[in-house]
């Protein structure tokens, strides 16, 4: 059973000749006439009387032809909503993102407002895993593979990390500039509450002799804290590189290069909208490469080992 079988009950019920039903279905009469009777061969009963006046439904012909109709006021109730399905559709993506991702974003942002072509993009303020389930948000941006396989991963970049200094606290401790500066210097590292960068707290534990003197869970305040001169601390290459009032002190850091991908749950993923905001994020991050990975220029002589 098929609707293009009860097409043709509906239009001879409805028009009560062949003919009429054929210019009705914009087919020829031999064509209806025939595929209605293969299809009454196929139920095993015939469902219109051929008469002089015209056709004439059957007993089992009554039995069907209101669901035929029913199904045909269906399917012309959705052609009439069909132009304002798109209307209807999402137009304001939000992402998910800590304030290093969050910034990735916003140095692009005129960039990404045009790869959006008109779709909205909010930025949810987030230090661990959302709950795509709940829809509550589209994407995330993160350097964690899922673990369920009702999200998928994309790969946009990477993004490398490396040992900063304010330039005051720099030229005041040569050590920063060697290997001497795991143990001669003020180091500034990271909370263990609600953390979010746990490869960095270990990479710091294999090498410093004392804890840290200041600890945060965010990245944006650590920056400040070592521009400020209180200390050295691994921040991302590319906000510790724009920010004139530090030095790099190392090269980008291998084992704290991680690949950073987008989040996003199966069933969204054929969203048009999600789709055009997954293309613009990826798009700015292939853009700004270079300086996610720290090789955006040579770099500079700070670090004499």
């Amino acid at each position: 059973m098929n609707w293009d079988d009860l097409k043709l009950v509906d239009a001879a019920a409805r028009m009560r000749s062949l003919s009429g039903a054929a210019k009705a279905l914009d087919i020829s009469q031999p064509q209806l006439s025939r595929r209605l009777k293969s299809f009454e061969d196929r139920i095993g009963a015939r469902l219109f009387d051929r008469t002089p006046t015209g056709l004439k439904p059957t007993e089992a012909g009554l039995r069907l032809i209101p669901l035929a109709q029913d199904m045909r006021r269906q399917a012309e109730a959705a052609t009439r909503i069909l132009p304002d399905l798109a209307a209807s559709a999402l137009k304001v993506v939000r992402v998910a993102v800590d304030e290093v991702r969050a910034r990735v974003l916003t140095d692009r942002f005129s960039t990404l407002t045009d790869l959006l072509d008109g779709v909205e993009l909010e930025l949810i303020s987030s230090h661990g895993l959302v709950n795509h389930q709940s829809r509550s948000i589209e994407l995330q941006i993160r350097n964690c593979l899922p673990e369920t396989d009702t999200l998928i991963a994309r790969k946009v970049g990477d993004l490398a990390y490396a040992v900063y200094g304010s330039r005051t606290y720099v030229n005041a401790h040569p050590a920063s500039r060697t290997d001497d500066r795991y143990e001669h210097c003020t180091w500034l590292g990271f909370a263990p509450d609600d953390l979010w960068y746990p490869s960095h707290m270990r990479w710091l534990e294999c090498r410093l002799t004392e804890r840290p003197k200041f600890r945060s869970n965010t990245m944006t305040t650590l920056m400040n804290m070592t521009a400020s001169g209180a200390g050295l601390a691994l921040l991302p290459a590319f906000m510790g590189d724009q920010n004139r009032t530090l030095t790099r002190l190392t090269d980008p850091l291998p084992e704290l290069t991680n690949a950073e991908h987008i989040i996003v749950h199966r069933d969204l993923r054929r969203e048009p909208a999600v789709r055009t905001a997954m293309d613009a994020i990826a798009q700015v991050y292939r853009s700004l490469s270079p300086e996610l990975t720290g090789t955006a220029s040579e770099f500079p002589a700070a670090a004499a080992q």
